[in-house]
């Protein structure tokens, strides 16, 4: 682990303080230079960098000074703002004309005001953890449980793809590569009863992390390369499914846990870990060419869709969102948020459970079959509004800085997978509401793992 200076703290509310004075002060900024006509592309150029310049000027100066709170949640978190939100912009990537001009300013705004409230939500004393949480997180992982924990995870993670194929491996195989509506575990939007195979798949999702750790401790040994392979094969089968965000949070918060793993914060690590997440989007753009074709019609094609590291249309659709709502279209109060905390009910046990949150974007602007992100800040706006939207900025601040915890507290950093899967947790809600409940499976199936793990290990001494 790294070895921590007393003398720089993990933050608090005076760096909090300067996030958020940088964030407004990027947001004014961004709207003195806010162009008259903001929907033709790359018209947003300017406005984004600066803006993104304001929410991360506190990461970056902690990256500068290889601080300890190099790897707090809300540094991550005020990635995610730029990331899903302003990265299209800044790329020029494509052009606003579906929003009118004053929702496409709205939009912008209702950016800078969540990501400086986040910053408000950094401040003051964190929440306690749960207490499921928290036993998961005070379990010493010995390497020797890492390395019981690695087959079990994979067996577990692997079990859903084997079931749909008749455990025929050559068979389950020969999908990997196939576009991500041809393997037979897909599934449709309303699950029946196998709905509970698709869950074994998050056992595999901390898979990569087990890697990481295995790997910081031992070095390349014989058994840390067979690991390193069958997490290959984890993230081979968890991408044929196409959603991009499911490999960015194993893969980060793999990153997180090689790197809270190191003894000392030095530049050649934070180089490999920076190499890393640049393989990583790349990962995740390759993915986006071959997910609807397949990896031989793409590779026929012989050029890539897009030109441009893309993430998703997240600012039209909220800015969309902002024009409709509630001239066109009321707001939809409690149903959105009783919507997100229903997820995890099974179907079967609930014919009647809500398909949607009383919102369908597609259908409203004419696009049928496809699902539109508006990213977290959209759904807060079609709650209430603006209040909706600052609160739910707060509460992804509070939550940032309870997380925390799991690095500052002596008894967790010996356990740094679950923060590991914690913040990336936090980063891919970033994206919905939707996502913050079913990334968090994730932090579930390694607590069952353990209680597995920990029952076994008993019995055996």
């Amino acid at each position: 682990m790294w070895r921590w200076s007393m003398s720089e703290p993990f933050g608090g509310k005076s760096e909090a303080g300067v996030g958020f004075a940088a964030t407004a002060a990027g947001l004014l900024i961004a709207l003195a230079v806010f162009p008259a006509e903001p929907s033709p592309q790359g018209a947003l150029v300017l406005p984004a960098v600066i803006l993104s310049a304001g929410i991360m000027l506190v990461p970056i100066s902690r990256g500068i000074r290889r601080a300890p709170t190099l790897l707090n949640a809300e540094n991550l978190v005020a990635f995610g703002f730029v990331f899903w939100l302003l990265l299209d912009l800044i790329q020029g990537a494509y052009d606003l004309r579906e929003a009118a001009d004053w929702a496409i300013r709205d939009a912008f705004i209702a950016i800078g005001v969540s990501a400086a409230t986040m910053w408000i939500g950094v401040a003051g004393k964190p929440w306690k953890l749960p207490n499921w949480l928290a036993e998961i997180a005070s379990k010493s992982m010995d390497t020797r449980t890492v390395a019981r924990l690695v087959p079990a995870c994979f067996f577990l993670g692997m079990f859903n793809f084997a079931f749909a194929t008749g455990f025929n491996l050559p068979l389950m195989f020969s999908y990997v590569g196939e576009s991500r509506w041809a393997a037979p575990w897909g599934r449709g939007q309303l699950g029946g009863w196998d709905a509970f195979l698709d869950q074994m798949q998050y056992f595999g999702y901390v898979l990569p992390s087990l890697t990481a750790l295995l790997i910081a401790r031992r070095g390349f040994t014989l058994f840390v390369w067979i690991s390193i392979g069958l997490s290959g094969v984890m993230l081979a089968f968890l991408s044929q499914g196409g959603g991009r965000r499911i490999i960015g949070v194993t893969v980060g918060a793999a990153i997180i846990v090689w790197i809270q793993s190191q003894r000392d914060l030095k530049v050649r690590r934070l180089t490999i870990a920076a190499a890393a997440v640049v393989g990583l989007l790349a990962a995740m753009q390759f993915m986006l060419n071959i997910r609807s074709l397949g990896y031989e019609e793409f590779v026929s094609r012989g050029e890539s869709e897009y030109d441009y590291l893309h993430v998703d249309d997240n600012y039209l659709r909220l800015a969309q969102v902002i024009q409709i709502v509630p001239a066109e279209h009321p707001y939809v109060e409690f149903r959105q948020i009783w919507f997100t905390l229903v997820r995890p009910v099974p179907r079967v046990f609930w014919p009647g459970k809500p398909v949607d949150p009383g919102f369908d974007l597609p259908s409203i602007v004419g696009l049928k079959g496809l699902s539109l992100s508006t990213s977290i800040i959209g759904e807060w706006y079609i709650t209430f509004g603006w209040i909706t939207v600052v609160f739910g900025a707060w509460l992804h601040g509070r939550l940032a800085r309870t997380a925390n915890q799991l690095r500052e507290v002596e008894a967790y950093r010996t356990n740094p997978i679950v923060y590991g899967l914690a913040v990336m947790v936090l980063v891919s809600g970033m994206r919905s509401m939707q996502d913050l409940v079913i990334m968090s499976y994730a932090l579930v199936a390694w607590w069952a793992a353990n209680r597995l793990t920990r029952r076994r290990v008993v019995g055996t001494r």
